[in-house]
Parts: C-alpha cells; sequence; structure tokens
C-alpha cells in the first residue's frame, strides 16, 4: 500500500511543472487582470450612484469574462476533449472574483467618495453626491421625536425548517436647533440611523418565539437608549436602505410626507481608517478562495496525453 501511495505520489509530482504553467499562472494572470481593471474602472468612473448594480452586475461580468478566457487554456490538461473538469475550478473561480469586486468596490467608495465639511445641519438639506459628512457647525439631535420600528422575520428553507430573526431600527430626526413642533411641522434635513438584528432560532413553537423576540426588542432599546447619540466622527450615508429603516422614519411624528429621507449612519472611528474592516475582510476572501482555487488545479484530473507528456 505505501509503495502504491508512492508511485501515485511519484507520477503526481511529475505533473505539477505542466499544472502550474497550464492551470495556476493562467488563473493568476487573469486574477491580476480583472483586479486591476475593475479596481481601475471603479476608481475613474466612482459608479456609486448605481448601487448595487455595479457592485454584482459589473463583478459577475468581469468574473464571466475572466473565466470565458480560461476555458481554452484549462481544457488542454482537463479530463478530456470537452474538459468536463475544469467547471468546478471555474464555478469556484468565478465565486472568487465576483466576492472580490464586491469588496474592491465597497472598499474605494469608502476611500474615494466625497466628503462634505457641513457648517450646520442645515446643509444636508442639499447632500449632493457626498457620502461622508462632518458637522463643524451647530446641530441638534431630536431624541424626544424619536421613530422606532421592530419586526419579526421567518425565512423557510429547503426541507420545511423555518428560521427565525429580528430586526430593530431607529431613526432620529436631525435638526437644526430644538424647535416646538407643536407649533409648527419641521422637515429634518437627515436622520440618524441605526439598525439591529439577531437570529432567533429554527423551528420555535410560538410561545418560544414571542418571548425571544420580546426579549430581543427589550434588551435592543435599552442598549439603544444608553446611547450619546452626538458621539459621532463623522456620519456616512446608507446605502440600499432597509424598508425597516423607512418604517422607523415614518414612525416619527416629523416623518416627511413625501421624497426620500437621508438616512445617516454615526461612525465613531476615525475618518482616516475608514474601509479598513471592508480591506481586510476582501482580502482574507481573496486569498482564501485563490488558495482553494489553486488546490482544485492541483488535484485535477488530467487527459492521458496531458500526463504522459510529464
Amino acid at each position: 500500500m505505501l509503495a502504491a501511495a508512492g508511485a501515485f505520489l511519484a507520477a503526481w509530482g511529475r505533473t505539477l511543472p505542466g499544472r502550474w504553467r497550464g492551470l495556476v499562472v493562467p488563473y493568476l494572470r487573469a486574477l491580476a487582470v480583472f483586479m486591476v481593471g475593475y479596481a481601475g474602472a471603479t476608481a475613474l468612473f466612482q459608479p456609486w450612484a448605481l448601487g448595487r448594480w455595479w457592485q454584482i452586475g459589473a463583478s459577475a461580468a468581469g468574473g464571466l469574462a475572466a473565466c470565458w478566457w480560461l476555458w481554452r487554456p484549462w481544457a488542454l490538461l482537463a479530463t478530456n476533449s470537452r474538459g468536463e473538469s475544469r467547471r468546478v475550478p471555474l464555478l469556484f473561480c468565478w465565486i472568487v472574483l465576483a466576492l472580490a469586486g464586491w469588496a474592491t468596490r465597497d472598499y474605494l467608495r469608502y476611500r474615494l467618495g466625497e466628503m462634505r465639511n457641513l457648517r450646520g445641519a442645515q446643509e444636508l438639506a442639499q447632500p449632493g453626491n457626498a457620502i461622508f459628512f462632518r458637522l463643524r457647525g451647530p446641530f441638534y439631535i431630536d431624541q424626544p421625536h424619536l421613530g422606532r420600528y421592530a419586526a419579526l422575520h421567518a425565512n423557510r428553507q429547503k426541507g420545511g425548517r423555518v428560521d427565525y430573526f429580528a430586526t430593530c431600527d431607529y431613526a432620529c430626526p436631525l435638526l437644526v436647533a430644538a424647535a416646538d413642533t407643536s407649533v409648527f411641522r419641521l422637515t429634518p434635513p437627515g436622520w440618524l440611523s441605526y439598525s439591529y438584528r439577531a437570529d432567533l432560532g429554527t423551528d420555535l413553537p410560538p410561545g418560544e418565539r414571542s418571548w425571544r423576540y420580546q426579549n430581543f426588542v427589550a434588551r435592543t432599546n435599552a442598549r439603544f437608549d444608553s446611547l450619546h447619540l452626538a458621539d459621532f466622527a463623522y456620519l456616512l450615508r446608507v446605502e440600499n436602505a432597509s424598508p425597516g429603516q423607512y418604517r422607523a422614519v415614518r414612525a416619527s411624528h416629523l416623518a416627511p410626507y413625501y421624497g426620500s429621507p437621508l438616512l445617516l449612519a454615526p461612525v465613531r472611528a476615525s475618518f482616516a481608517l475608514r474601509g479598513g474592516r471592508t480591506l481586510h475582510r476582501g482580502l482574507w476572501a481573496l486569498g482564501a478562495g485563490s488558495a482553494f482555487v489553486i488546490f482544485l488545479l492541483l488535484i485535477m484530473p488530467l487527459r492521458p496525453a496531458a500526463e504522459a507528456g510529464y
């Protein structure tokens, strides 16, 4: 048995140079071209207004183009002329590239997005295309007119399993100064938005589900009420807000009658550190995903004619 294993490893080792030149090197080239092209286009055009259309659509399309380019060189070493053994590595290659594009767009949005220094909260009424806001002038957080919205959600999985989770959203009007809103109605130029989420469990009976939900809402309300809402370094425009965030705005007495409210997420970290967490997650996903793709390429069955050449 040891002799057979040794013979197998020796035969596999002879194919390593060909696997590296014919499989791994083309993948690394495609990865480099994709990252440079996608990051360059994102930095040049800064298509932040396109939202998920660019983040998902462009990265997925670029990943498909890279996989199409890899289809032919990998077929030269694949199991047969149709190259069935390359399909799994190509699938994971596309997933890795799409995730890398997703993280790259988020990171560049944080680093290159427009930042505005505001002399007061009234300038939030015309935010333009800015993503970050720093309030240098007077503002008032109207906590008495806070809007809250809590909801219980259920996701039905295959096989009949139901996963339950709960969300709590808060929207606090951001005004120029305190005002008596019982005399006249104000339209807040911006809203501080806070969102919390918790997984409750799977296939919970009604009583247990209700108890966990009420417990989550009570703990979240207590946590939110203990926050110092004015303690933030800058404000980040909320992208792709959830329905719960908008419903929290509508729950406030100062909810606008028309138009889309400007939702802002308070950030306490230094402005110079923006995007760091996104960069770390993206690099980790890219490294782990590429390592797995290379592993698949190193163990992929080769055509007999290709193995005979090594």
